[in-house]
């Protein structure tokens, strides 16, 4: 706007000058455009000097005579892009689209898609069509609903499995340990997942089938017994390489193991092999057995079998009554002594565990 400003000015100067001076500013004004058009810079044109050129072609003839910074043509389309925009902006309402719903029907699709994210916009658009008499389409609906979080109700992921039955479900696995004259013992260790308590520990350097049954039915006869027992797939659990379906009492039952169908026909426990090669989908006892081998097994050189049990039954008392946990934010099986309040004052003392590995702080009247 400041350039056609300029030129108007300009114009409207050398409607007072004379004819000598005219000539000879004239006469300045193409020697510097002679000298611009050799140095073949490009000008970079705003939109006023646009709207300039595009005024003075309608006002004169010539202007292609004098035009030197850019070609007539594109003039002509700077023109012709402005006839567009000019029209489109005149024929283009003000409000584009569908009118906005009122802002009680929002509040309403809202509070039910976030109570169930499972209902779709049809199942909601009947739901208000029948109880409240509202009537919109399902895709006026879907602009409004909440956007999901995760996966639907309807399907559970494990992780959510695990956590809505952690209280009913144990998990057992095995870890192996190297004695001093190169043999290898098995730890076998039984995990309560809801308060990461460990109901039962034994070695072993001859796991078998039987021995595991054994060490399954020492556990639930001094524990509550679990509804489902996390396991991984190893060849000690007796596979059957492909699932196999027993039909008994009226149902059918589908087991990947031996183990899995002694569990429910003898104990009443559902056996939950995990997929093949996803130690993830068991995570609480493959952390606990990494604690066990960092914060135990790894301070010290075994001499047999009798050695590693001793260790690993201390630790696991040690882990139970005294040792807290970050998962639960506290103590798995807290000692007697610990469920009452804490001393206001003390003496710091350090009860020594596995001869000083760990230690078991408390406060000394």
């Amino acid at each position: 706007m400041g350039t056609l400003l300029s030129a108007l000015l300009c114009t409207l100067r050398a409607a007072f000058l004379s004819h000598a001076s005219l000539a000879l500013e004239n006469a300045a004004l193409r020697q510097q455009l002679a000298n611009y058009q050799r140095s073949r810079i490009r000008a970079r044109l705003r939109t006023g000097d646009r709207i300039f050129w595009i005024l003075l072609r309608r006002l004169w003839s010539d202007w292609d005579r004098a035009l030197i910074v850019v070609k007539p043509e594109t003039v002509i389309t700077w023109h012709r892009q402005g006839f567009k925009l000019f029209w489109r902006r005149r024929s283009t309402p003000g409000k584009v689209g569908r009118p906005r719903i009122p802002r009680r029907h929002i509040d309403f699709i809202r509070r039910i898609s976030a109570d169930h994210p499972e209902w779709g916009e049809d199942k909601i658009a009947e739901e208000l069509a029948a109880k409240f008499g509202i009537s919109h389409s399902g895709s006026t609906i879907r602009r409004y609903v909440v956007p999901r979080q995760g996966p639907p109700r309807g399907k559970q992921n494990w992780r959510t499995f695990i956590h809505n039955h952690a209280k009913e479900v144990w998990a057992c696995d095995f870890l192996t340990q190297y004695t001093a004259f190169f043999a290898v013992a098995y730890v076998f260790v039984i995990m309560e997942i809801g308060s990461r308590r460990i109901v039962h520990v034994n070695v072993t350097t001859n796991p078998t089938l039987f021995w595991v049954k054994q060490q399954i039915r020492q556990a639930t006869a001094e524990n509550a017994v679990p509804r489902f027992l996390v396991h991984d797939n190893d060849g000690i659990f007796g596979q059957c390489g492909k699932p196999v379906t027993i039909e008994a009492n009226g149902r059918k039952r589908s087991y990947r193991c031996h183990l899995d169908r002694w569990l429910d026909d003898a104990v009443g426990i559902e056996g939950l092999p995990i997929p093949c090669g996803a130690p993830n989908a068991s995570p609480y006892i493959e952390r606990f057995m990494r604690t066990l081998r960092e914060e135990a097994l790894d301070h010290f050189l075994f001499l047999s079998e009798d050695h590693i049990r001793r260790v690993v039954r201390e630790f696991i008392r040690y882990y139970n009554g005294a040792r807290p946990s970050q998962a639960i934010h506290g103590i798995p099986d807290p000692y007697p002594e610990l469920n009452q309040p804490a001393p206001s004052a003390g003496r710091l003392v350090a009860l020594p565990v596995l001869g000083g590995v760990q230690h078991d702080y408390r406060l000394a009247a």
